[in-house]
Parts: structure tokens; C-alpha cells; sequence
């Protein structure tokens, strides 16, 4: 199966603030595109989630936060190389007759890729999500972890 690889940089700080910038305007020219535009506008919008990336000498571990993310929206491949995490997060529902006041909760489609370092056994890659914590354990392969050469 052909995955597209999508990459976003891994320090998202202009996205963001392009994203706050939107969502400044849209707040102040509100009463122009109707109340729920000016508290919602960061509401389906494509983002990356944070992430951790560690390593050992026998592998390596990436963490993302995706809190009230179901794990069957989670969708994670390696092609060439690359780790791809993508899925969505799912909009609140508001009660009926309730108007968002401030919603912050980034929601609809997410990616990440990660460049996964030299060796990794693809095969053996595995996944947990708990208490929001997405863990990806990506082990090396056994000819490039280290090893002590025993003198005859």
C-alpha cells in the first residue's frame, strides 16, 4: 500500500502563529462573519501534534500527545524511511442552543513525519496509545546495535 508522505517542519511555532493571526482577525471582524466563524476558526483545520523522539542503543521511542484521539482515527506507517502518523480528531458537539465562547481544542485531520534514524527493524515497529500518549516503539535491527567484541 503507497502512502503519501506529508512533511510539516518539526518546530510548528510560524504555523502557529499564523494560525493565531487567523484566528485575531476573525475574533475582531466576528460580527462580519457571525459569531461561530470567530470562535471556531481554529476549529477543522490540518495541524501537527507535539511530539518526543528518543533514542537507545536498542531503540528508539516516539511519543504524541493526542488527547481525545480514538486509537482507531490513528493511522501510522514507515516508507522509506519515514514514520507517518496521521488521523483526525473529532469536533465537540455543543449542547442544544450553547455557543462557543472560546474553543482552543485543535480538531479535524493531523500529520507528522519523522525521519526514523539508520537501522530500525520496520517489521517490528509497535504502537500504544493511553491516557491520550500515542508510543511508538521503533527497535533496531541487530546488525547496527552496539556490541561488545569478546578477545579470544
Amino acid at each position: 500500500m503507497l502512502v503519501q508522505v506529508r512533511r510539516y517542519p518539526t518546530n510548528n511555532s510560524l504555523w502557529n502563529e499564523i494560525a493565531d493571526f487567523e484566528s485575531e482577525i476573525d475574533r475582531v471582524f466576528g460580527g462580519v462573519l457571525g459569531s461561530e466563524a470567530a470562535v471556531g476558526a481554529k476549529l477543522d483545520r490540518h495541524y501537527s501534534p507535539s511530539i518526543s523522539v528518543v533514542e537507545n542503543e536498542n531503540d528508539a521511542l516516539l511519543i504524541a500527545e493526542l488527547p481525545g484521539v480514538k486509537k482507531d482515527d490513528i493511522k501510522i506507517s514507515v516508507e522509506n524511511n519515514v514514520l507517518t502518523l496521521s488521523g483526525s480528531r473529532q469536533r465537540n458537539t455543543l449542547p442544544e442552543k450553547a455557543t462557543w465562547l472560546r474553543n482552543e481544542i485543535r480538531t479535524g485531520e493531523f500529520s507528522r513525519s519523522v525521519q526514523l534514524p539508520e537501522g530500525i527493524d520496520v517489521s517490528k515497529v509497535s504502537a500504544e496509545l493511553t491516557n491520550g500518549l500515542l508510543r511508538v516503539t521503533l527497535p533496531k535491527a541487530e546488525e547496527v546495535k552496539p556490541r561488545e567484541i569478546r578477545i579470544n
